[in-house]
């Protein structure tokens, strides 16, 4: 193929045509970027959440508070007395079962021997009559009827003897109390405890504690699940320690609890040296961040502060608050987390831009 002059021509003005488009990109590059970014200025996001004095603040208009359901509560006055945890567990019963079974039928025992005492004393009275009576009866009749009389002597003894040792066995292992529940045959303190519609639970107050420490009602909780607090009554001292806490022990019983043999339980005990006003949060309104516990409060109608929460004292349904929060201030009770998570946008918004 050969070139002629009107090929070289079109060559020529296909090559200058691609440098001058090279050269219109390259120069008009900056003012491209610079209009991008005139844009990018002019598309202002305006956050819902920012910083005040160190606190973080959330600001929500009325219309989206409704639509998210954020309602608020006003917090109430409470009193605190110091007081310390107790712990303990629920006992097993089956040893005193056993005792109780035994000792049922060690009375029964001593009460038929009994029986057979008086009658073979009578057995033994007539026979030796008969034979003082000129030898109405043989010497050899007389002998077996005085053996007879001895030996069921000597069993009544044994058997009460045995009884006795039961009793006593429940009383160094249970107490006068309970043991008295158990040596009853028709016992209606027992009943709930054989049934499992109550358990028995003992208690390990330390030894500072007075003895009055240990009230006649407490609400304990697993341990595994504080929320969960059933009332305990008062029973009786232990007559055991525990292996594995020191102190003075206490037997409480509680009804209808869900609770199984062995289970970790506490109690929260007032000590009686002080008690402080403050106010209560409830556990609804708190939400947790960063390992901490937190409760949003409102400031005016549409801003909400996240303020830190001590969950140290529990008090009833909620925690006992005695800084930063006062009687009559509106914490949140619903929507405390979609607060946070406005909160939390904003933070990753301000880490972005940086």
């Amino acid at each position: 193929m050969k070139f002629t002059a009107s090929h070289i021509v079109i060559a020529l003005m296909a090559f200058v045509i691609a440098v001058l488009s090279w050269i219109l990109i390259y120069v008009s590059r900056d003012e491209l970027r610079l209009h991008d970014e005139e844009i990018e200025e002019e598309i202002e996001i305006e956050s819902t959440a920012f910083v005040d004095a160190g606190r973080p603040i959330v600001r929500v208009d009325l219309q989206s508070q409704e639509a998210s359901g954020i309602v608020t509560q006003a917090l109430r006055s409470a009193q605190y007395e110091t007081s310390l945890y107790v712990y303990g567990s629920v006992v097993d019963i089956a040893p005193l079962i056993d005792l109780r079974g035994r000792y049922l039928a060690a009375i029964g025992e001593r009460r038929a021997l009994r029986a057979t005492v008086s009658s073979a004393k009578l057995e033994y009275q007539r026979a030796k009559a008969l034979y003082e009576d000129d030898r109405n009866i043989s010497e050899r009749a007389l002998r077996d009827a005085e053996s007879r009389f001895r030996i069921s002597q000597a069993r009544l003894t044994a058997a009460e003897s045995a009884e006795s040792v039961l009793r006593d066995s429940m009383l160094t292992a249970w107490g006068p109390e309970v043991s008295e529940w158990a040596m009853q045959a028709d016992s209606a303190s027992l009943a709930p405890l054989l049934s499992r519609r109550a358990v028995l639970v003992q208690l390990v107050f330390p030894h500072q504690l007075p003895r009055s420490a240990a009230a006649p009602k407490l609400m304990l909780t697993p341990v595994t699940a504080r929320a969960e607090a059933v009332e305990g009554r008062f029973v009786s001292a232990a007559p055991r320690v525990s292996a594995a806490l020191p102190g003075n022990t206490y037997f409480y019983i509680v009804d209808g609890a869900d609770l199984r043999v062995g289970a970790r339980v506490l109690a929260r005990v007032a000590t009686d040296d002080a008690s402080f006003d403050g106010v209560i949060v409830p556990n609804e309104a708190v939400v947790w961040h960063a390992g901490k516990s937190w409760a949003y409060l409102k400031h005016d109608p549409e801003t909400f502060g996240r303020y830190p929460i001590s969950t140290e004292s529990q008090l009833g349904e909620g925690w006992f608050q005695q800084t930063s929060m006062r009687v009559g201030d509106e914490v949140v009770t619903s929507g405390a987390q979609l607060l946070l998570s406005e909160e939390l946008k904003f933070q990753i918004r301000n880490e972005n831009e940086d």
